[in-house]
């Protein structure tokens, strides 16, 4: 929509909003409203002071969902900011509504009951947005796989299978951490004012922030497929062997972690560092691979699809070069030099 812009005094111009939008945000003659720039200036954002999804409630209907669709729709509603969640039926909740709720609630962070009837559960997050930043968060979230990741490979090198159980149970963590990520993206999209708190710019696309959190979801995924081989294997492989995992192992770390702090960092510089270290995994996986395929040490399909894993980890990793380097050249002191 386009509004005509009017001078007000010698140093003031006024611009008139819609009045539609001005009532579906409670906005009345002398309330205030925040004005953002954006990183290259050509635009302003307007944001009301009150924040429309603040406490926002919204209801499930118990009669079309219960277990695990009853879970996946909790899950849904926090991703996307709710604070408050009615679960409602026409008839008393059955213990799979329930199961339902007890299974969101171990899968999500600060998710819990606040009220039980008989036809009605309501559940409510206690998670603020500004109790977390978003780099910070994405750094934890990071470090997390990559421990999981670490333990799954010495569980392959050394048989332990002890180790291996564990790498297993931390999933939960991981993911526990993907779905708050989320959440205070959408939260975020949905109320800009919020972007300082979370340490972001407002008008920085949230898209390329979950497209790296799902890939570090996929890693961990696959540091997890690594320790159920690690578990099933029978045998370990031989000194030379192990080096040449280890040393692979170390490469992609490196490249990840350089990865994830250009993205942060979003300087250029990072950005070629990054470009080349996951040059180097693409050397190390070669050389694995070669060495596999000559001297063909045991446990020889353990080790191939543990390979295979690794590199698939890099190749997530390495998608976040590209987020990076969209976030980077936003700035425009980094495409005028």
């Amino acid at each position: 929509m386009k509004r005509k812009v009017q001078k007000l005094g010698s140093s003031t111009f006024g611009v008139s909003i819609p009045v539609e939008w001005a009532r579906a945000h409670d906005i009345d003659k002398s309330d205030q409203v925040t004005l953002q720039e954006s990183k290259n200036g050509e635009s302003l954002l307007l944001i009301p002071e009150r924040s429309s999804n603040d406490e926002e409630e919204t209801l499930i209907n118990a009669d079309l969902l219960e277990n695990e669709a009853l879970e996946r729709a909790l899950i849904s509603q926090y991703v996307l900011g709710r604070q408050i969640v009615r679960i409602e039926g026409s008839e008393p909740l059955k213990l799979s509504h329930h199961d339902g709720v007890l299974a969101a609630e171990r899968r999500l962070m600060g998710l819990g009951a606040i009220e039980q009837r008989d036809q009605v559960v309501t559940v409510r997050c206690s998670v603020a947005p500004d109790d977390f930043d978003i780099p910070t968060l994405l750094d934890r979230l990071h470090r997390t796989e990559a421990s999981m990741r670490d333990d799954a490979v010495t569980a392959l090198i050394d048989g332990d299978t002890s180790t291996a159980r564990v790498v297993s149970k931390r999933y939960p963590q991981v993911e526990k951490l993907y779905f708050l990520f989320l959440r205070l993206l959408f939260t975020t999209y949905q109320n800009p004012r919020l972007s300082q708190d979370v340490g972001l710019e407002a008008d920085l696309p949230i898209i390329g922030f979950r497209s790296i959190a799902a890939d570090i979801l996929s890693m961990a995924d696959a540091a997890c497929e690594i320790a159920t081989i690690a578990r099933e294997q029978e045998g370990t492989p031989d000194a030379a062997t192990t080096e040449r995992i280890e040393t692979l192992r170390e490469t992609i770390d490196e490249a990840a972690d350089i990865a994830i702090k250009s993205v942060n960092d979003r300087d250029y510089e990072g950005i070629e560092r990054a470009n080349d270290a996951f040059d180097r995994v693409d050397d190390e996986v070669e050389s694995m691979n070669e060495h596999l395929a000559t001297a063909r040490p045991e446990p020889l399909l353990a080790l191939q699809r543990s390979v295979v894993l690794l590199e698939r980890s890099a190749r997530a990793a390495e998608n976040s070069i590209s987020v990076a380097t969209d976030l980077t050249f936003r700035d425009p002191s980094v495409v005028d030099g």
